[in-house]
């Protein structure tokens, strides 16, 4: 079996890590379902109806964040409890293909997480029987992308539970806060709103917001590309790194 062959078999083992713990998919799916019908239809009734439509993909993507750290919560463990670090670097795949795969299993991983999620959203925003449908789970993807690979970086450097659990929530607080989720750019002061428009989930979030227009959206999405393959090429580089130490 090449090397090749044997990437399929590194994401097949990532995503049943993910189903053999049934109870968290079900707590994420939860926690979409309640900031969707409950904090997005709160925020809505407070504002006009059509705020519900802005913030709504939020949602979905605040889902996509906590699926997509939970590939470096994996990793760390491999790192520090089940002391399989070692053992995983010695499977017949050449270093660099092995951590590839492991970011690109995460991003499974988040779709899949997701997929309901992004489902639910595409009917909201009319492009559930479009082919758009397809540009929805990119933009999933492509944001999965980016954080899988921001986990596994600091994965690669916490070291306990705790400093990873802290720098996690400190860049979920900066993506959802510090993002267009809840209002536009200019909002924001002045000084900060450079910082939100580099936010990658400002990014994500004007990508799917244009799928209601007309026409396809792909200069939105596209931006997602460069910043999402940076954090992913990072946490690869991070991966590799602590394995040799």
């Amino acid at each position: 079996m090449t090397a090749r062959e044997l990437v399929p078999k590194v994401i097949e083992r990532d995503i049943r890590i993910l189903f053999s713990d049934t109870f968290l998919i079900g707590i994420m799916f939860a926690n979409f379902c309640v900031d969707l019908f409950v904090t997005a239809a709160t925020f809505s009734n407070l504002v006009n109806p059509g705020y519900f439509l802005l913030i709504a993909p939020g949602s979905n993507f605040v889902t996509a964040m906590v699926a997509a750290f939970q590939s470096g919560r994996d990793v760390w463990r491999e790192k520090y409890i089940k002391d399989l670090a070692s053992y995983l670097f010695t499977l017949p795949v050449p270093r660099r293909v092995f951590a590839a795969s492991r970011v690109a299993g995460g991003v499974v991983r988040s779709v899949i997480a997701t997929f309901p999620g992004t489902l639910v959203i595409s009917y909201l925003y009319g492009i559930l029987l479009s082919p758009k449908l397809i540009e929805a789970y990119i933009t999933v993807a492509l944001f999965s992308l980016g954080i899988v690979g921001l986990s596994m970086a600091v994965s690669a450097f916490a070291s306990s539970i705790e400093v990873f659990a802290t720098v996690r929530s400190a860049i979920q607080l900066y993506l959802s806060f510090l993002s267009t989720i809840f209002y536009s750019a200019s909002v924001f002061p002045s000084f900060i709103q450079p910082i939100v428009q580099t936010n990658p989930m400002t990014w994500a979030m004007t990508a799917f917001r244009s799928l209601s227009g007309p026409g396809w959206s792909v200069g939105p999405i596209a931006i997602l590309i460069i910043p999402s393959s940076a954090f992913a090429l990072l946490g690869m580089g991070c991966y590799l790194w602590y394995a040799r130490l």
